[in-house]
């Protein structure tokens, strides 16, 4: 019975090809049934690995699997691959598999030694992008902020205000912010946000987003509120 719900991505251990593919797929019970799964897809004699990124429990996997197939259908390539331009899809499924209740699988970390390899030089490069990107938004704040490079992305602390502002980047360089600590006064935030022609969204933990912005945009959002928000 298949009661694994998994996303699985192509790694060109060469470091030459970025792969923008995932793969949604289904598998039996227990991590051994999925490392075996995954064991089956890769050629150990290829330069091309097969890594496992997520995977879920849930009791119905099969009907999991067609609904998000048929949501993603735009993006479809071929099968069950699709395309992730921006990387981010596993990131979008967790709050539809969170609300289905499906629980989490911890994925085992490869022992494939140039997989490792590869994995750690796209932690690098990311940090690094990071890093970049956060400098560049620093610059254009009109008062400095407190701030640090976290997993998810530049990230700037207001003690005026009492908000954390989470810069979540893009490849497109069209970013997402959130603002984090704004769950209890989200329909103000909003409303304020909106009036200044920002169009808001909310996040799945409640607070408020602005998504798809470029670097000036963050920086001018981050100035309005730190300026005007409740003054």
């Amino acid at each position: 019975m298949h009661s694994i719900v998994y996303v699985m991505r192509h790694i060109d251990v060469g470091g030459h090809v970025d792969i923008p593919y995932k793969k949604v797929g289904i598998t039996g019970s227990g991590n051994a049934t999925l490392s075996s799964r995954l064991q089956q897809i890769s050629n150990t004699k290829s330069p091309i690995k097969a890594q496992c990124v997520a995977a879920w429990e849930h009791s119905d996997a099969r009907a999991v699997e067609a609904a998000l197939h048929t949501f993603m259908e735009e993006s479809r390539v071929e099968g069950e691959w699709f395309l992730d331009k921006e990387d981010t899809l596993v990131e979008r499924m967790q709050p539809i598999m969170s609300l289905i209740g499906a629980t989490p699988i911890e994925i085992e970390k490869s022992e494939d030694s140039y997989t490792r390899n590869v994995i750690k030089k796209e932690i690098e490069a990311k940090q690094k992008s990071d890093h970049i990107l956060l400098g560049e938004v620093s610059d254009l704040l009109d008062m400095p902020l407190r701030s640090s490079s976290r997993n998810s992305g530049p990230t700037f602390f207001s003690a005026n205000k009492e908000l954390t502002y989470y810069v979540n980047a893009r490849k497109s360089g069209k970013h997402h912010l959130s603002i984090g600590r704004s769950k209890g006064f989200f329909e103000e935030i909003k409303d304020f946000l909106e009036h200044h022609g920002y169009d808001v969204d909310q996040s799945h933990k409640g607070h408020a987003k602005v998504l798809s912005i470029e670097i000036p945009v963050i920086a001018e959002v981050i100035n309005l509120i730190e300026k005007e928000f409740r003054e």
